[in-house]
């Protein structure tokens, strides 16, 4: 399903340190997240303007002082909900807990909140707002439809190109930081998989 939050805990892939800019963990992110928001599962791919819709996000606000350039701190959102997360503290890191154990997107495109904690996530990005339950009904609708006509030539294409990884997809390996604590996930990003022949044509 493409609406699904996951149960386990992200683990981070990248380390990139010292950069003078939080801006400048951003290819970073894209492929840390594959391409798509946190919060709300929207995917680049799914805006015209690909990564310009998306964002660093701050987990613990900028305003706190604290972690403005620590890697750790910074998630990818699109930028509604980067707007709707403003300056809160408290949100539920998923890198600490899987948003699926708190979360559930059912097939009407309605979100349900499984905790508390969860229902905090609900009502801070507004995840059922009427134009957001009906852009997660759209897409699930494709989604099953194009699926149930894979097999033709025309559906097939219409569904990677929906369901596909973004084209411009960051080569990390170009990227220099100042330090990298994980250096080994430069050679095995989105970018790398592809050139080997090994990036799916979905996710």
């Amino acid at each position: 399903m493409i609406f699904e939050y996951p149960r386990s805990r992200h683990y981070r892939r990248h380390g990139p340190s010292g950069y003078r800019s939080y801006h400048s963990y951003k290819p970073w992110l894209r492929d840390e997240f594959a391409f798509t928001c946190v919060f709300c599962l929207v995917r680049e791919r799914w805006y015209p303007d690909g990564h310009a819709a998306f964002s660093v996000e701050h987990l613990h606000p900028k305003k706190l002082g604290q972690g403005i350039l620590d890697y750790n701190n910074l998630l990818y959102a699109c930028l509604e909900c980067n707007s709707l997360k403003r300056a809160l503290i408290g949100i539920l890191d998923p890198c600490m807990n899987g948003y699926g154990l708190h979360l559930s997107v059912n097939g009407d495109g309605t979100v349900s909140p499984l905790t508390k904690r969860g229902a905090i996530l609900l009502d801070t990005f507004r995840l059922n707002d009427r134009q957001r339950i009906e852009f997660r009904n759209e897409y699930l609708r494709l989604f099953g439809f194009l699926k149930s006509k894979i097999s033709e030539p025309e559906a097939a294409d219409l569904f990677e190109s929906a369901f596909g990884f973004p084209s411009d997809l960051p080569d990390l390996r170009r990227h220099s930081p100042p330090k990298n604590s994980r250096p080994k996930g430069a050679r095995e990003c989105y970018f790398v998989m592809r050139e080997l022949g090994q990036l799916p044509p979905t996710y």
